[in-house]
């Protein structure tokens, strides 16, 4: 993956009062103490530690710029029913796996997701365009203003997270990048 994009200007725009936090799909991730007693595929993207493990767990490394669709191909074929998914790692890729996983058929209950970046309010994103339809990694916050690289214009980081494409909605703006 290459390096992230960094955000045309910090806190450009302010989240909104009027809606609680509790209120967007902003992802929030209640941490590895909620595991069931299920045996869990762990999925650990690159160097991250990997998290306690169980006798009935099997560990599986996402590489740097692997694909998340193959793995979980690979894997979910091999697994016992009522098996459970782990998946620990940078946000956009906990959440690249995630969507694979509903893609599969997984629901949300059967998935742990346990960013490492997760305390960061800036950190990578994967951001959705919503004029371009175009995804891009940014180092940003929520209500940052970002440039699309594909139609060039100002996008805010919405509190909007769409888990089926694993990114952040980019709301275009009027502006365009210098």
């Amino acid at each position: 993956m290459s390096d992230p994009l960094r955000p045309l200007r910090a806190a450009a725009a302010t989240p909104s009062v009027h809606v609680a936090p509790d209120h967007t799909t902003v992802p929030r991730y209640p941490g590895p103490g909620t595991r069931s007693d299920a045996p869990h595929l762990v999925v650990v993207a690159g160097s991250v530690p990997v998290p306690g493990l169980r006798p009935t767990d099997r560990l599986v490394r996402l590489p740097a710029g692997g694909d998340a669709a193959t793995l979980l191909d690979r894997e979910l074929a091999t697994l016992p029913t009522g098996t459970r998914i782990l998946v620990t790692g940078p946000e956009t890729v906990v959440q690249s796996v995630r969507a694979a996983a509903l893609h599969r058929g997984a629901l949300d209950e059967e998935l742990v997701l346990v960013p490492t970046d997760a305390a960061d309010a800036t950190r990578d994103r994967t951001v959705h365009c919503g004029h371009c339809h175009h995804r891009v990694v940014v180092h940003a916050d929520v209500g940052d203003a970002v440039v699309c690289p594909g139609c060039r214009l100002v996008l805010l980081v919405a509190g909007h997270h769409s888990r089926r494409l694993a990114a952040y909605l980019g709301a275009p703006t009027p502006e365009r990048a210098p």
